[in-house]
């Protein structure tokens, strides 16, 4: 009789212990992470290795630890894809690079951002270059038509098929996802690829400060909020993040997508287009934990590492900066934080 006694106790505690470690994880934020190895959108190899290069450096257990035991973290790996047909019907992207590759990534990706968000509550997609900000975008308007997209870069990356001198895509996702330049993109069956559009109110740059004639154009004509270093410069960081909460649709989720050339060369030399008199660390921190503590950001991209460009210190000064941008995303709290902590400690110091 006590015995079996005893074994029922000793299962209603397993019980016990399994439904609190479950009640646990279900109050836990959910981020699923996906690297996508993708380098065709621009021509210097070694961005690729990025996603490889994060995760060797402790991505994971960082993102876990700086959540202070808020955020579950699942790495489902990189993606798979295959070369997109070209279509014959459009002539005129031929003149894109790689114009097949970037198709049969981002599809690719499109649908797998769908997937992360039906199992999680964030994501995290880290490239790669930034034509994989198609993919990424596009697939969480899919999931989150209502949405805000913030593009922390050096560069606009808006140009058109026909306005783009170099020809690489990685300077062209902004401009398949805007509902106002669908028109220019007719032969690219968006409306089956891409059928939810972004809406060019709902786009807000951070950090430009190399940007093509025609991007320039575009910007001015469509009215996007583009916050350039000048801007930064003028009116301090504060006040650009201040502008560009203002922007946003208080109602809508968030998709932050950063390129780390947006950083200065001093604390991100390792990356492929670099431009001087960029955000200080500080400053894309700020930006960054600004968005997070609306409690809206679900999408975020980190793109454009290259470890292949400069000395082995560039590299680690590059990945450095990279994970301090997102381990304050993810919820590292420079000020600290009163999560999991005993509120009881001064009563047992007392006794």
């Amino acid at each position: 009789m006590l015995k079996r006694c005893a074994t029922r106790v000793a299962c209603q505690l397993r019980h016990a212990r399994n439904f609190s470690s479950h009640a646990d994880s279900d109050s836990k934020a959910r981020l699923g992470i996906i690297g996508v190895p993708f380098s065709k959108g621009q021509g210097k190899g070694g961005v690729e290795r990025a996603p490889a290069l994060l995760r060797e450096n402790g991505l994971v257990p960082l993102l876990e630890q700086v959540s202070y035991g808020n955020l579950q973290v699942h790495d489902y790996g990189d993606l798979q894809f295959e070369v997109d047909p070209i279509p014959t019907e459009a002539p005129e992207y031929r003149n894109i690079k790689n114009y097949g590759e970037f198709m049969g990534c981002n599809k690719a990706l499109i649908r797998k951002v769908q997937e992360l968000l039906q199992e999680n509550d964030q994501f995290l997609t880290i490239g790669g270059d930034h034509a994989i900000g198609f993919g990424s975008v596009a697939g969480h308007l899919q999931h989150t038509p209502n949405l805000s997209l913030v593009w922390v870069d050096a560069h606009a990356d808006i140009n058109l098929h026909n306005t783009s001198e170099s020809g690489n895509i990685h300077g062209m996702p902004v401009s398949f996802l805007l509902k106002e330049l669908r028109v220019f993109w007719q032969h690219a069956q968006l409306e089956k690829t891409a059928p939810v559009c972004l809406a060019a109110d709902q786009l807000v740059y951070i950090g430009l400060r190399d940007i093509d004639p025609y991007e320039a154009y575009i910007l001015n004509k469509l009215g996007i909020r583009a916050f350039a270093m000048d801007s930064v410069d003028k009116y301090g960081i504060s006040k650009i993040i201040e502008r560009t909460l203002d922007s946003l649709k208080p109602q809508n989720k968030i998709h932050v997508s950063f390129d780390v050339d947006a950083l200065d060369k001093s604390v991100a030399p390792s990356t492929g287009t670099a431009v001087c008199a960029g955000l200080t660390l500080r400053e894309g921190i700020s930006v960054v934990e600004a968005l997070r503590d609306t409690n809206r950001v679900q999408g975020i991209d980190l793109v454009e590492l290259n470890p292949s460009l400069g000395s082995e210190h560039d590299v680690q000064t590059t990945i450095a900066s990279s994970l301090e941008i997102l381990k304050s995303i993810c919820g590292y709290k420079r000020s600290g934080s009163f999560a999991n902590i005993k509120t009881d400690l001064f009563e047992t110091l007392k006794n």
